[in-house]
């Protein structure tokens, strides 16, 4: 997959790569994915986000988008999602789960799992962007061995490796009963 100049992979790389044109989204941490997704390929969001003050940001930034209408903005934690279970045909996480306790993580993952109807696509700072962007911050790296592992346990994942970012894709057909 094609990165930017800073090594991370680029988020309409991820969307053009595994085929998610024109079809509901859950992003988890509000960003630039959801105004990709909704203006470049005809997707419907719904972008969550544990911060007021990002969903704000974020919804003017899809208003000046033009996008506004495609994407719901919505406060909610990842770790305890309020959706139906395969409410989603994706769920992507663009660089949020280090931003999740290391004792929450787990239930993150799950939860997306639990959620998504066809994919689950965790987008993670490995250790040199992890270094390079948060080196000196609170935030804990995620063990990305683990964060394999615990993918792998509900089906078929798999790894795109990059310079700063690892893409790790879970096919939702391939997952077993999370129940």
């Amino acid at each position: 997959m094609i990165e930017d100049a800073e090594g991370l992979i680029k988020r309409e790389e991820i969307l053009k790569h595994l085929g998610l044109r024109g079809k509901h989204i859950l992003d988890i941490g509000v960003g630039q994915l959801s105004i990709i997704a909704a203006r470049d390929f005809n997707c419907r969001v719904t972008s969550i986000d544990i911060s007021e003050s990002a969903l704000r940001d974020a919804k003017r930034d899809a208003e000046s988008e033009g996008v506004a209408d495609r994407i719901t903005y919505e406060l909610g934690d990842a770790t305890s999602l309020r959706y139906s279970d395969a409410s989603f045909d994706a769920v992507i996480s663009y660089g949020a789960l280090h931003h999740v306790e290391p004792d929450k993580r787990g239930e993150f993952v799950r939860e997306a799992s639990r959620v998504a109807r066809d994919k689950v696509i965790i987008a993670e700072l490995n250790t040199v962007g992890f270094h390079r962007i948060h080196g000196s911050s609170s935030f804990k790296a995620v063990d990305l061995r683990w964060l394999k592992k615990e993918l792998s346990s509900f089906g078929v994942l798999e790894e795109y490796i990059g310079t700063a970012m690892n893409v790790y894709v879970l096919k939702k057909s391939k997952i077993k009963s999370f129940r």
